[in-house]
């Protein structure tokens, strides 16, 4: 209601056409112009108001004034985007969905909305972190594929470097805030060899405690973070014809024990060392340790896979999940004793090295990036070719309390030689991720300010990524290798591409552009670090015969080509020598790097197999796709002091992918693990269609900048399964119709107002203060809509003083201290001695718990800043 309200009013006036909030400001002294935002959306210059993209760039200056530091503060700021970090079992650093326009990923592996510095792709969104000081950030909406390439099927963002300045200078600041708070970070750049040569360094330091206490062991905070960052660009002009930039960057990030709460619909009571489950094990005696918070209950499904099977009746969460128990949540069991100390210094089955990974419970990764870019004018007038050459190298590794409860008061059920290291019960869980990739791109671009414009060029992205998930104590502490003790594979894919961009000018108003990508995406499966056979008969009844066989450890097993042309078509008119009009329609397929489900070829179980079968899994699955509508308004007004933009858009979503899951229990050894499994993959089983509304509006108003931004982004679910939802809800085929998208907001907004003025005591002195209210609207934890986490609204306020050289500014985040939650994820409780609550043995529910991501709370702090 309040986005509703914010909405009507804004589009019923002629204001509906905005400016995006980020456009910098005037400088002091200058007109009261908006000064324009220059993008580069479509590889190459044009203001943000003239490009037929639907485009918001966060400036320098924003980025500073607002605080924006992650790519969770890019979020907070950014309507229509969101961002989950629970969906891997726990809310960190290591796996960030980002979701825009309410396109929700399958996976955090299953990108649909890609990242670039200076366009060239980076693997995850962490990167963002690294770049210190940037010229803006660029969200671009809708597919990009044309110009972007691969994975940007709901759009793309691009952080962009500043470039060295004329002139030695450069910048120092450091800020302090509450929870041990700081920020330090230095800039340097200037001319070398004659002005052939300009240079810039940057560097930074980051590091914060958590907001919240570890309840079982309280005198850990869960949340802290610390990263440090080292970048370098040399930009050479060695002729006036020859431009040569070189940019590379080196960040790592070392955080504590992350920050999540849990909500169980069960409760588990301690008897003595023994669980106890009321409602299953029909005891109820005890102390209370996992309280049961579910607040209805549901006639789910027996197994999930059909719409005819025995109903059963399990607790669960409607409506709005509550707050966090007091007393029982954030609480995790992060003891690092001697024997997971012995554990994790056995390097033999880790896929980081020992002194390069974690040592106890949190998250180590590193980044390395770097990226060529020349431009060479030829000498034929108006063709400039171009390269862009990239290389990224991330590393991560992270120990984590994956069933996120202290459990330490139970007693381990189970026997020598199995999970048997320790006296107690526990889950940790180590996750190690190496991604590798290089990209080179080489482009023709005409332009000779005449009525033709255009661009050809080809592309080659190869990335790698190894990647371990296992229970640190799943095997004997002794000969651990990783030919036994890992489920890891590695995943490949590459991407060859050649693209183009023609715009004609019909005349001063009217252009019309026509643009494209043909891409062959070629996907590889390995095998797991152990030797498997396959039957020829398994392998044929897979549809996957070329697999027959024997197989070594990590060998090639599959290869499968893509082969799609992704075109883009846009007509531009403009209106008045302000205002101009666009429509567009554009085309883009995601191919995501995990794009094999593997289990036939690592499961040692009859049991997981016929799981495998039964939820109607193949070994391949198909490209999703997207077709989208969308149209477009820009313009500046009022003498430019109120400029705008508006975009509205229709997409329909096709061969969506969704995990299709189950919980159970294997068969004892031999012929199984007699240890719970969760069965999962890829399905292309959904289809989707998506419309909505963008719109910012900019304004100077005599002393004061007011900046409005809303997104509505509306999603209409018209095919949908996945049996564990199935079996939670007792939701099955056509019940999901008319559902919304989870893990996305239909509804969010930012409000900004800044007031600017003189200090008449300090020479050329001015000061500023300004409030930034950031909404985003209810979440739905999956496509049966029905829990979601509620809206929340947070308030960042922030008051500067600037005189020469000097600033100094005072600031407050979550001004309110709103505690509702960030995203959620809905997970399987395990519980020691007996199946996971929730599989068929047991009456429980699929999704027994949820794991929430919970916020910073408010923080107070200063920042002083020194320019030379």
């Amino acid at each position: 209601m309040v986005l509703r309200k914010l909405l009507l009013p804004t589009l019923s006036a002629a204001t509906f056409l905005v400016a995006s909030p980020q456009v910098v400001v005037a400088a002091e002294g200058a007109s009261d112009d908006i000064a324009e935002v220059v993008v580069t959306a479509r590889k190459r210059e044009e203001t943000l108001l003239e490009v037929p993209i639907a485009v918001s760039a966060i400036s320098a200056e924003e980025i500073s004034n607002r605080g924006i530091f992650s790519i969770t503060d890019v979020v907070n700021n950014t309507p229509g985007l969101n961002l989950n970090s629970v969906n891997s079992g726990r809310n960190d650093r290591s796996f960030q969905m980002i979701t825009l326009r309410g396109f929700t990923p399958a996976s955090t592996n299953s990108t649909l909305t890609a990242t670039f510095i200076d366009g060239v792709p980076v693997a995850s969104a962490t990167a963002f972190n690294s770049v210190t000081n940037p010229e803006r950030i660029e969200i671009l909406r809708g597919p990009q594929a044309a110009y972007f390439g691969r994975n940007t099927f709901a759009g793309a963002i691009n952080v962009v470097n500043r470039l060295p300045g004329h002139e030695f200078g450069g910048e120092v600041s450091a800020s302090a805030g509450t929870r041990d708070t700081s920020d330090l970070s230095f800039s340097l750049e200037g001319p070398l060899f004659n002005d052939m040569l300009g240079f810039r360094v940057t560097g930074r330091t980051y590091a914060k405690n958590g907001s919240y206490i570890n309840a079982a062991n309280p005198s850990e905070t869960l949340g802290d973070q610390s990263t440090k960052v080292a970048t370098m660009m040399l930009v050479a002009k060695p002729t006036d014809q020859l431009t040569i930039k070189l940019f590379g960057l080196m960040s790592r990030n070392e955080d504590g024990p992350s920050a999540q709460g849990q909500l169980s619909a069960w409760e588990i009571r301690n008897n003595g060392g023994v669980v106890n489950v009321p409602g299953i094990s029909g005891n109820s005696a005890g102390t209370i340790v996992l309280p049961n918070v579910s607040n209805c209950t549901i006639s789910g499904l027996a197994l999930g896979r059909s719409a005819s099977e025995a109903r059963v009746s399990r607790p669960y969460f409607c409506g709005a999940v509550p707050g966090l128990p007091a007393g029982f949540s954030p609480a995790q069991n992060t003891l690092v004793d001697a024997p997971l100390q012995r554990v994790l210094a056995n390097g033999a089955f880790r896929n980081v090295s020992v002194s390069q990974g974690v040592s106890g419970y949190g998250l180590k990764s590193t980044h390395r990036h770097g990226h060529l870019n020349v431009d060479w004018d030829i000498g034929v007038s108006g063709f400039t070719l171009s390269s862009l050459t990239g290389v990224n190298a991330e590393r991560y590794s992270e120990l984590a309390d994956l069933d996120n409860w202290d459990n330490s008061m139970f007693r381990n059920p189970f026997p020598a030689g199995l999970n048997s290291q320790r006296s107690y019960w526990d889950f940790p869980f180590l996750i190690e991720r190496e991604n590798y990739d290089f990209s080179q791109e080489v482009r023709l671009a005409y332009d000779n300010k005449g009525p033709f414009h255009g661009v050809v060029g080809a592309a080659h992205l190869h990335l790698k990524q190894w990647f371990d998930g296992v229970n640190v104590f799943s095997e004997t502490e002794l000969g651990l290798n990783r030919a036994t003790n890992s489920t890891g594979a590695p995943r490949e894919v590459k991407t060859n591409s050649a693209f183009f961009g023609l715009t004609y000018d019909f005349n001063d108003r009217l252009s019309a552009s026509a643009e494209g990508r043909y891409q062959q995406d070629e996907v590889f499966l390995y095998n797991g670090p152990a030797a498997i056979t396959i039957s020829q008969a398994n392998a044929t009844a897979l549809g996957v015969p070329a697999a027959g066989g024997a197989h070594a450890a990590f060998e090639k097993l599959l290869s499968a080509k893509y082969n799609n042309f992704l075109p883009r078509l846009i007509v531009q008119y403009d209106l008045t020598d302000d205002v101009m009009g666009y429509v567009s329609y554009s085309k883009a397929v995601n191919v995501g790097i995990d794009f094999f489900n593997q289990t036939p070829f690592s499961a040692a179980s009859a049991t997981v197999l016929q799981a495998f079968n039964d939820l109607g899994l193949t070994v391949v699955v198909e490209p999703e796709k997207i077709t989208n509508y969308e149209l477009g308004l820009k313009g500046k007004f009022l003498d430019n002091r109120l400029q705008g933009t508006l975009a509205l858009y229709r997409a329909n979503w096709t061969d969506q992918i969704n995990r299709r899951t189950v919980t159970l229990q294997d068969a004892p050894p031999p012929a199984g693990t007699g240890a719970p499994q969760i069965v999962s993959g890829q399905a292309n089983s959904g289809e989707v269609v998506a419309q909505g509304i963008e719109f910012d509006v900019l304004a100077k108003l005599a002393s004061f900048d007011l900046t409005v931004s809303a997104a509505m982004n509306d999603s209409d679910i018209r095919r949908f399964s996945d049996p564990s939802i199935s079996q939670a809800t007792g939701l099955f085929g056509d019940d999901f119709k008319g559902n919304q998208l989870p893990l996305s907001s239909k509804y969010s907004a930012n409000i900004a107002l800044q007031y600017n003025g003189k200090a008449p005591k300090w020479q050329d002195g001015t000061w500023f203060a300004r409030a930034d209210v950031n909404y985003k609207d209810k979440q739905f934890a999956d496509a049966g809509n029905l829990t979601w986490i509620k809206a929340r609204t947070q308030v960042n306020m922030r008051a500067g003083l600037r005189t020469g050289a000097f600033g100094i500014d005072a600031y407050v985040t979550n001004v309110f201290n709103d505690k509702n939650y960030l995203s959620i994820a809905q997970n399987t409780l395990l519980v020691p001695g007996a199946a996971p609550v929730g599989t068929t043995t047991i009456a429980g529910g699929s999704f027994a718990y949820v794991n929430l991501a919970v916020p910073d709370l408010r923080t107070y702090g200063l920042k002083a800043t020194y320019k030379f």
